[in-house]
This record gives C-alpha cells, structure tokens and sequence, in this order.
C-alpha cells in the first residue's frame, strides 16, 4: 500500500490515506451542482473502501451535520479548510470517511476527473449503505 499524507492550508489537520490506487486511479466525485455547501466548500471528495485513512485523534477540527445529520464534516479550527467528512453508525464496526482530494496535491494533480454526483431524495438508508461500500475505513491514531 502507498500512503498520502494530506493537509489543510495551514498544516495543522492531517490526514494519511493507505490506498493500493495510483494517484491517476482515484475518481474525485462531487454532488457541488445541487449542493450549496459542496460549492462553497471546495467538497470534492475521494474515498477508497479497500484502504484506510489515519487521522490525528489531537486534530482541531469544528463539526457540522446537515440534513440527516448522520455525517460529520470537519472543518481545520486553525484554516476553516473543509478536510473530511466522517460517518459512524451502530450497524458497523468502524467510522467510514471520504476526504476532500485538495488535501492531497498527488492525487488531486493526477486524478480521473470529477464524476458529477447527486444524492437528492435518496433515502437514509440508501445513504448509509452507499457510505459503508464507499468509503475508506478510519482509524484515529
């Protein structure tokens, strides 16, 4: 496994993604042409459910929920960068997250381009089952 380290503008929240995906290989997606907070935030985001992201358990980070509240977004406290989004439910074993791909210069430089996402009326359930397939398994070190 190859492992990128990635971080907000200022450096102060970290992330390390253990993927076997070359840079070229990830698919950056993003559902910014129907979400307002994807737009303004720059939220285009890569995931790997074969990897595993490392994040800093000493990280400031604000946290915000939206709609069904189920998925934390964590936001730098130093920067105010969008870094990652977090979701952790009782039906799983382990928190899945996806990380906004501007953290990651390697990969954000080489990538496929950004697949146009849409998650309109999709149902909770639908939401939680697409999250635990997709996205990479976390461990906060």
């Amino acid at each position: 496994m190859v492992e990128y380290i990635g971080k907000c503008s200022c450096g102060a929240v970290e992330a390390r993604l253990s993927s076997n995906l070359a840079p070229e290989q990830f698919q950056p997606r993003s559902d910014a042409s129907s979400c307002g907070f994807c737009r303004e935030h720059d939220g285009v985001w890569i995931s790997d459910p074969a990897g595993k992201l490392e994040l800093r358990a000493g990280d400031r980070t604000s946290v915000r929920s939206f709609a069904s509240g189920k998925v934390e977004f964590h936001f730098c406290a130093a920067c105010g960068d969008l870094a990652y989004a977090l979701f952790a439910d009782a039906s799983q074993e382990t928190a899945v997250a996806v990380v906004r791909v501007g953290l990651f210069e390697a990969i954000r430089s080489a990538a496929r381009p950004v697949l146009v996402t849409s998650f309109e009326g999709e149902t909770v359930e639908a939401g939680r089952q697409r999250r635990v397939a997709k996205w990479t398994p976390v461990h906060v070190r």
